[in-house]
């Protein structure tokens, strides 16, 4: 019985290592090894240099996604030297591909270096990047993002920029793990895959002005004269999207105000346009959109600067003392290559001015006492022999003091002229050719629009009736004053708004442009009317507000005296003067002839 017992053990440790046996005989791996190793527990912390930092001290931010892991070798063979792409990737990161972009083997210091890496795949895994880990720390600085704890294997941080005006490319940072040394390194590499610094680009846009030499020229292209040509150049910094980007999104859109395009002038300087090419245009009289082709952005590896030139001729034909010409410029561009269809915005705008004399309104945004009033720089008065106004009526500035700034005697129907020369010989011409003239109303005033800043003469051409001509030149001279302000605004997906939108619904810009401060009337040397506008609003508009206490008018009178006046030269009156006045001489020539013949006699 004691011998039975003894067998049986024997046997059931027999049958034991047996099936210990059979079980390692039955995972082998295709080529006799030993089963597949637990996958490393090390860790080791990740880092991502080159952030941005803004004036406020706050930092970029970055999020890190694991797209290839550590696995060792299995038994059917699916990884590569070790390491397998993550699951939510293998659609990119396939065997293939992890064979050629791998380096060594898990013995090799390092055993994962993606020196293959392409820009297009790096494209096509940050479209599929989901879920992610935010970076644990950041450096005093903000300029250097870390991950710690990152388990190995290769690892892409997509960068959000505090900064709407940066691109980034994404980062590819590797956690390697040397099975040889039982310890874990770093090997880094941008959207170029050199280094470990963050590749980014910063996106620029600037418009500009100048006006062409056509009715009038300051030499300001703030300030225009109905029929001038404006010169518009669009600068602007499109990122190096390259393959990284899929479906690469930039365009332009510029929208004119009081302005009509010529929609042949719309070049984008060294560029094709075509939709097989660099860029498409679409334009009316009114603006234009250029859309620059995938095909184009996709070429572009570094961040390039591109240049559009337009011209457009100022057509507002308002009487306002002020007319405003805001004119605006705007780009949309793909930001984020996980989700290119998120457009971000910029802006810049150029503002100009017309002006005229005597309006008969005063701006389009005025405060509510001075809505309907008009602005008195110039009224024609009439007087007697004497020198006193021919009536009681008095004209009072509307806008100035009633008590002070007043003319008496108002007349009706003189006919003045702006000239370009202080002899008043050569007319000042409006955008059709035709010499630009005004004549008084029934309150003294007359009206000349669409004017730019500038010197001007003014002569009366023809007095009304009963009155003689006041052929005196005067100068009249219009000064306009801007300064530069900082603007900001919103985009909501459909327009700009100025005031601040619930957060989160829509995308704030901030650009700076220079706007209308000040404009004064000077006749002969005496300023007439000064007008200031202030900016108070906050955030600051592109829109002049004016400020009723500093506006100041003393219109200028322009007087008539009463009395027949000679017809001017070449009229009938002056050669009935000149025939009766030969008839009378020859007539007394005769009689003294006669006279001295009969005292001969």
């Amino acid at each position: 019985m004691k011998n039975m017992k003894k067998l049986i053990a024997l046997l059931l440790t027999f049958t034991l290592v047996m099936a210990m046996g059979i079980g390692a005989m039955a995972a082998p791996d295709d080529e006799g090894g030993d089963p597949a190793p637990a996958a490393p527990a090390y860790d080791y912390p990740l880092t991502v240099t080159g952030l941005s930092v803004d004036e406020d001290g706050n930092h970029d931010t970055v999020k890190f996604y694991q797209v290839v892991e550590w696995v060792g070798e299995t038994a059917d063979k699916s990884d590569v030297s070790g390491w397998k792409a993550v699951s939510a990737y293998s659609s990119v990161l396939t065997k293939d591909v992890l064979k050629s972009m791998l380096v060594g083997d898990p013995d090799a210091d390092p055993a994962v270096a993606p020196t293959g890496m392409t820009s297009e795949i790096a494209g096509q895994l940050a479209k599929l990047a989901t879920g992610g880990v935010d970076a644990t720390s950041y450096s005093v600085d903000g300029k250097t993002a870390t991950l710690e704890n990152a388990t190995s294997g290769m690892w892409m941080a997509l960068v959000t920029p505090v900064d709407a005006d940066t691109v980034y490319n994404p980062v590819f940072v590797s956690a390697d793990y040397n099975k040889e040394t039982g310890h874990e390194g770093t090997v880094a590499v941008n959207g170029e895959f050199a280094d470990g610094v963050a590749k980014s680009s910063t996106v620029t846009l600037t418009k500009t002005a100048s006006t062409s030499e056509d009715n009038w020229d300051d030499g300001k292209p703030t300030t225009t004269a109905v029929g001038d040509t404006v010169n518009f150049t669009v600068t602007t910094t499109i990122p190096g999207y390259g393959d990284v980007y899929t479906a690469p999104h930039f365009a332009v859109t510029d929208t004119l105000t009081a302005l009509e395009l010529d929609t042949d002038s719309v070049v984008v300087a060294n560029l094709e346009k075509g939709e097989d090419k660099d860029y498409t245009v679409s334009a009316t009289a009114s603006g234009y959109t250029i859309t620059f082709t995938e095909k184009y952005l996709k070429s572009l590896k570094a961040a390039t600067s591109v240049t559009i030139t337009y011209s457009a001729v100022v057509t507002v034909d308002a009487v306002n003392a002020v007319n405003e010409e805001n004119n605006e410029v705007s780009i949309e561009y793909s930001h984020n290559p996980n989700n290119q269809g998120d457009y971000d915005v910029k802006k810049d705008t150029t503002q100009h001015y017309t002006f005229s004399l005597d309006a008969s309104g005063i701006g389009k945004d005025v405060i509510e006492s001075l809505k309907g009033k008009k602005t008195s720089e110039i009224v024609k008065i009439g007087k007697d022999a004497a020198g006193k106004p021919i009536t009681e009526t008095r004209t009072t500035s509307e806008i100035g003091d009633p008590e002070k700034d007043y003319v008496e005697g108002p007349l009706q129907g003189a006919v003045f002229g702006l000239f370009t020369d202080s002899e008043g010989k050569v007319p000042y011409k409006d955008k059709d050719g035709n010499n630009v003239t005004a004549e008084s109303g029934t309150d003294g005033r007359m009206n000349f629009k669409g004017l730019d800043a500038g010197t001007y003469y003014l002569k009366e051409i023809s007095a009304p009736a009963g009155y003689v001509t006041n052929s005196t030149v005067h100068t009249v001279v219009i000064a306009a004053e801007t300064e530069s302000v900082s603007v900001t605004e919103w985009w909501n997906g459909s327009a700009w708004v100025s005031e601040k939108p619930a957060e989160g619904t829509a995308k704030e810009v901030t650009y700076d442009t220079d706007i209308l401060k000040s404009y004064t009337v000077t006749i002969d040397g005496k300023e007439t009317a000064k007008y200031t506008f202030t900016n108070n609003k906050e955030p600051h508009s592109t829109e002049i507000q004016w400020d009723e206490a500093e506006l100041i008018e003393h219109p200028f009178p322009f007087d008539n005296t009463q009395g027949t006046e000679l017809p001017s030269t070449g009229g009938i009156g002056t050669t009935m003067f000149y025939i009766v006045g030969s008839v009378l001489v020859l007539g007394a020539a005769v009689l003294l002839i006669s006279k001295r013949r009969m005292n001969v006699r």
